[in-house]
C-alpha cells in the first residue's frame, strides 16, 4: 500500500497551509483555539430527508434510461440518508424493488418489497407494490417449473460445473504448522542485519504451491462501493443493502453483518466516518479502523488495553511461533502492534503530518463520541493510550496493509479486470519482504483471506519475495528506487536493480529448441472470456511450463507465463461479480 498522504484532502491542504507558516507547530492548541472545524467543514452526521429525495429524485432520472446500477447506487444512497420507517426510505426501497424485477433478480424484489412495507409504504401507491410482488413470485414460480423440467429430462444446470471449481475450497500445498495453520511448515522466520525479519523455505517450491491462506485482523471497504458491498462482510450486495441507522456511510447486507460491525468496529466510528472519508484519503481512515478493531479486541477496556501494552515485550512478539489455534484477540493484536513504524527513517515533516493527522481523529473521537470523551476526561491513560495508538498506526498502515481485489465486468468491453475494493491488515503477510523481480503473489479468497502463491521455483534456503507495486516489467530501475525510498524508506538492492532487469518489451526470449514456446497471445485470448472450465483446463499446463522454463528468469515467456497462470488462478479462486448476469439487461 502507498505511503503518501499528499492526495489533496482537506486534511492535508490544511496541513500545508500551516507548515508553511511555521516550522514547529503545537497542533493540539492550533486544532483547540482555531476554528478548524470550518477549515475542514466539519459536521455532524445526520440523516436529511431532503437529501434523500434529491438522490432518489436522481435514481429515477437514471432509470428512465435503464441505466439502473447507477440508480440502484443512488437509491442506496437516498435509504442511507433517510430517517427509519420514513416515506422517503419506502419509496426508495419500492424503486429498488422495481429495479429487481427488470433484472430478473425476483428474490431480491420480494424482499424489496416487504422492505417497503416495513418502512411505511403510501397507502395510495400500495396497488402497485402488490402487483409487483405478484409478478415477482410468478416468475419465480415459472422458473421453478423449467428447472424441474431439465431435471426431469436429465439435463444439468448450465453451471453446475463452474460451481464445483468455483466452490473447491484452496488449500496448502503443504502440512501446515500445527500451532500456525495458516502457514506450511516449509516457511520460516529469520532475521538478520540486512533484510530484518523475512520468510525463507526450508524445502524447494514450485510455480503454483500455495504457502500461506491468511484471515485478516482488520478490513476497510474503499468508500466508492458502500453503495454496493456490505461495509462488515462486503459481499456484493447492492440489491439488498440496509443503512446504519445513526450515520449515512455504513450499509449492511443484513442485521447479523450490522450487528458485527457495531461490536467489532461501527461503535466509535459511525460519529465520524463520514467526515473522516471527507477530509483524508483512505490510509487514515484505515487506520483508525485498525485501532477501533484493536480497542475491540480488549473488549472496549482501554485502561486494561494500556496495561497490557504498558508491559508488552514486542522482540519476542512472533506471529510465526505464537500458538493460533488458542490465540485470544488481545493475542493477535500484538502481532498487529509490533509491525513496523519505519519512525526513525521517516523526515521531520512526514513525522509532523501524522501528528497533526493524529490531533485532528482524537479530537473526532474525544467530540463526538460521549463515552471516549469521558474516557479521555477522567483519565489520562487512556487519553495517552488512544493518541499513541492512531499515531502508531498511521505509520504502521500505509507499509504493512495489504490490498484486497476481485474480478469486476466491464460491461464496455465485456471483459473482466481486477478492482481494489478492500485494505486489510495481515500481520503473518506483512513479513514477507520486496523485490521488484517477486517469486510470489498474493490472491484474494472468495471468504477474505489471502493466499500467498509461488509464482517461479524458489530453492531450498531461498526467501519469499513480494511485491510492493514496483516492478521491474513495468518500471525503470531508477522510478522503482524513487518510489521505493519515497513511500517505504529503503533503498531497494533485490536481484532485479541489482542486476537492472529490463522492462518487459525489452526482455530477451528463452531457447525455443530447448524448452519450446507456448502461444501467449491466443491463451490470454482464451482466459479473457473468464471462463473456470478453461482455467482449469489450462491451469495445469501453464503450471507446468512455468516450472520447466523458471529458472529462464528474466524472460518475456517467463513473465507473459507467470501473468497467464496468475490470471487463470485468479478466475478460479477470486472472487468475481455477478454484474454480467444483469448488466445484459440494462445500459452500462
Amino acid at each position: 500500500m502507498s505511503d503518501s498522504l499528499e492526495e489533496k484532502f482537506g486534511a492535508w491542504e490544511l496541513f500545508e497551509q500551516l507548515w508553511e507558516k511555521e516550522a514547529e507547530l503545537d497542533y493540539e492548541s492550533i486544532l483547540r483555539d482555531a476554528p478548524y472545524h470550518d477549515r475542514l467543514k466539519l459536521s455532524r452526521d445526520t440523516k436529511d430527508s431532503a437529501k434523500a429525495q434529491s438522490l432518489r429524485t436522481k435514481g429515477n432520472q437514471l432509470l428512465k434510461v435503464k441505466r439502473y446500477v447507477a440508480a440502484l447506487k443512488c437509491y442506496n444512497e437516498s435509504i442511507a440518508f433517510s430517517e427509519k420507517g420514513s416515506e422517503e426510505r419506502a419509496i426508495a426501497y419500492a424503486n429498488r424493488s422495481f429495479i429487481c424485477y427488470e433484472l430478473h433478480r425476483y428474490e431480491e424484489c420480494l424482499r424489496n418489497v416487504r422492505l417497503a412495507r416495513e418502512s411505511n409504504y403510501p397507502e395510495h401507491l400500495a396497488s402497485k407494490l402488490v402487483k409487483r410482488e405478484e409478478d415477482a413470485k410468478k416468475a419465480l414460480q415459472n422458473a421453478a417449473n423449467k428447472g424441474s423440467e431439465k431435471s426431469t429430462n436429465g439435463a444439468s444446470s448450465d453451471t453446475s460445473d463452474d460451481s464445483k471449481l468455483c466452490d473447491s475450497e484452496l488449500k496448502l500445498s503443504y502440512d501446515a504448522y500445527e500451532t500456525v495453520p495458516q502457514v506450511a511448515q516449509c516457511l520460516e522466520l529469520s532475521e538478520s542485519e540486512q533484510f530484518g525479519r523475512y520468510v525463507a523455505t526450508n524445502r524447494n517450491l514450485e510455480a503454483g504451491d500455495v504457502v500461506i491462506i491468511e484471515q485478516p485482523f482488520s478490513r476497510l471497504l474503499r468508500d466508492i462501493y458502500r453503495h454496493v458491498r456490505c461495509d462488515f462482510c462486503h459481499r456484493e450486495s447492492i440489491f439488498t443493502l440496509l443503512p446504519c441507522e445513526n450515520c449515512t456511510v455504513a450499509m449492511y447486507c443484513s442485521g447479523s453483518c450490522a450487528s458485527q460491525a457495531a461490536r467489532q468496529y461501527h461503535r466509535y466510528e459511525c460519529p465520524i466516518i463520514r467526515d473522516m472519508w471527507r477530509i483524508f484519503t483512505k490510509l487514515p481512515v484505515m487506520s483508525l479502523r485498525t485501532v477501533t478493531t484493536a480497542i475491540s479486541a480488549f473488549e472496549y477496556d482501554l485502561q486494561e488495553m494500556w496495561e497490557h501494552l504498558q508491559v508488552l515485550e514486542k522482540a519476542k512478539v512472533n506471529a510465526f511461533t505464537m500458538d493460533w489455534t488458542s490465540a485470544s484477540a488481545k493475542d493477535i493484536y500484538d502481532t498487529v502492534h509490533v509491525l513496523e513504524t519505519n519512525e526513525r527513517t521517516r523526515d521531520r515533516k512526514d513525522r509532523m503530518v501524522r501528528v497533526f493527522y493524529t490531533t485532528i481523529i482524537y479530537r473526532l473521537l474525544e467530540e463526538r463520541c460521549p463515552e471516549l470523551g469521558e474516557l479521555c476526561a477522567m483519565n489520562d491513560n487512556v487519553r495517552e493510550l488512544l493518541n499513541e495508538l492512531i499515531l502508531r498506526h498511521l505509520q504502521t498502515g500505509p507499509v504493512n496493509m495489504h490490498s484486497l481485489h476481485y474480478m469486476e465486468y466491464q460491461p464496455e468491453q465485456r471483459v473482466y479486470e481486477m478492482e481494489n475494493h478492500v485494505s486489510a491488515c495481515f500481520p503473518i503477510l506483512s513479513m514477507l519482504n520486496h523485490s521488484c523481480a517477486p517469486n510470489v503473489t498474493r490472491i484474494t479468497l472468495r471468504d477474505g483471506r489471502c493466499a500467498v502463491l509461488v509464482t517461479r521455483p524458489i530453492a531450498k534456503g531461498g526467501q519469499l519475495y513480494d511485491n510492493y507495486g514496483m516492478h521491474h516489467c513495468l518500471m525503470s530501475r531508477k522510478e522503482r528506487k524513487t518510489e521505493l525510498l519515497k513511500q517505504y524508506r529503503f533503498i531497494c538492492e533485490c536481484e532485479a536493480c541489482v542486476n537492472n532487469y529490463p522492462q518487459y518489451f525489452e526482455l530477451p526470449a528463452i531457447d525455443s529448441s530447448r524448452y519450446g514456446m507456448i502461444d501467449t497471445q491466443s491463451l490470454h485470448a482464451e482466459l479473457v472470456l473468464h471462463q473456470k472450465d478453461k482455467a482449469a483446463e489450462l491451469l495445469p499446463k501453464l503450471r507446468r511450463y512455468l516450472n520447466d522454463i523458471g529458472d529462464q528468469y528474466p524472460r518475456s515467456e517467463t513473465c507473459s507465463c507467470q501473468e497467464l497462470f496468475l490470471r487463470a488462478f485468479q478466475i478460479l479462486h477470486m472472487p468475481t461479480s455477478e454484474s454480467a448476469e444483469y448488466y445484459k439487461y440494462c445500459n452500462p
